[in-house]
């Protein structure tokens, strides 16, 4: 019994050592590794893998099909935002919006492109456009962010200096800050160093600058009030039709832009420029010495005639204006501006006249008594210019 068992027990350890010695069985291969599948992204739109999704928007662009590739962008974006390829779907989205004048939408996704991805190759070119765009839609602070935004790139040319200047100038002179004029003559003074723009029609950059610089010239004219009336009155007017007519020629530069929306709001400033000083000069109530009705129908009717080229140049730079607007099929804000200053414009010119024709005196009258008044303030300046040369004497 107890041989039986020692057998038994040696057999069982052989068994044991016999099983670990054993060959190792081969592992089963593991399956082959298959790429991993995308889910179908399904709007009302359209529909498709992520991958597809951006082929199709890609494609649209390059056809110029802006709506299919809007659809097939957007698709992308709601349901996967962070798809690799989501800079380059933002960039295109905003570039089909735009297209499609939907400006309000093209802004925004520029600028989230910009935030997401800053160092995207796409991000300094959607800064552009995204000022461009503000400045349409006369978004001043956005303009003045896009600008500072910018300037502050390390990757920044000399073309998004331009740009930056002058959506930041133009931005602050639109806040009432005239500092501005240094950030529009270093942008100036850029273009002009690299003779950008010399020639032909301006740049979007140099024509948005030439049309700061007229801002911050206007805004700088009418600061000189007429009223009261002082003393220095004539001088005053002088100063004021001075700064006029320099902001009128720095409009007159930024309608030469290619663009024709700059051309559009620099001839709508320059003809409200003219209506509003003609407002101001006809605000300006009658002399003291004006006491009796006909004296002040006399002041009435000499203010009116001696200013009414102010009111009708206003008119001729509406018209020049929606001319403009017509030929470029322009529809714009600042265009319905115009058409809608133009009217006002006219139907106060036509007031003006029906009122002076209830007056005891022709225009001509009044005209020949302007003409008067012209002589005596000419000999009365040259009497005082001989007074003062006499009194060197």
């Amino acid at each position: 019994m107890r041989l039986g068992t020692a057998v038994f027990c040696l057999l069982i350890a052989s068994c044991v050592a016999g099983c670990g010695a054993a060959a190792p069985q081969p592992a089963t291969p593991p399956p082959p590794k298959q790429e991993q599948t995308q889910n179908q992204i399904i709007s009302n739109k359209t529909e498709g893998t992520a991958r597809e999704l951006f082929a199709k928007g890609e494609q649209a662009v390059a056809n110029q099909k802006w709506q299919e590739a809007v659809d097939a962008f957007t698709a992308l974006l709601l349901a996967e935002p962070n798809d690799p390829h989501a800079a380059d779907a933002i960039y295109d989205l905003a570039f089909a919006q735009e297209n499609l004048g939907d400006r309000d939408s093209a802004r925004t996704r520029y600028r989230e492109l910009v935030t997401r991805f800053p160092d995207d190759k796409n991000a300094r070119q959607a800064l552009q456009r995204e000022a461009n765009i503000d400045a349409y839609l006369e978004n001043w602070t956005a303009l003045g962010e896009a600008g500072s935004l910018l300037l502050a790139r390390k990757d920044a040319d000399d073309i998004d200096r331009m740009t930056g200047l002058g959506a930041r100038g133009l931005s602050r002179i639109n806040a009432g800050d005239e500092t501005a004029i240094k950030d529009i003559n270093d942008g100036l003074d850029l273009a002009d160093t690299l003779h950008y723009g010399a020639l032909g029609r301006l740049p979007v950059p140099v024509a948005q600058l030439r049309f700061g610089l007229a801002e911050v010239r206007r805004v700088k004219s009418e600061k000189i009030k007429l009223m009261p009336v002082t003393p220095d009155f004539v001088m005053k007017l002088e100063l004021r039709c001075t700064g006029l007519l320099d902001a009128q020629a720095a409009y007159a530069d930024a309608i030469r832009s290619v663009d024709t929306h700059w051309a559009a709001m620099s001839g709508y400033r320059v003809g409200e420029m003219y209506r509003t000083l003609h407002h101001e000069l006809m605000s300006i109530p009658p002399t003291e010495l004006a006491k009796t009705e006909s004296d002040k129908q006399l002041f009435y009717g000499i203010m009116h005639v001696r200013y009414r080229a102010l009111i009708e140049k206003g008119i001729e730079m509406m018209n020049r204006t929606l001319a403009l607007a017509e030929k470029t099929q322009d529809s714009s804000s600042w265009v319905k501006r115009a058409q809608d200053a133009k009217t006002e414009m006219e139907a106060a010119l036509v007031e003006e006249k029906a009122q002076l024709a209830k007056m005891p005196f022709t225009e001509k009258e009044v005209e020949a008594a302007l003409e008067l008044m012209k002589k005596k303030a000419e000999k009365q300046q040259a009497d005082a210019a001989k007074k003062a040369a006499a009194g060197k004497k």
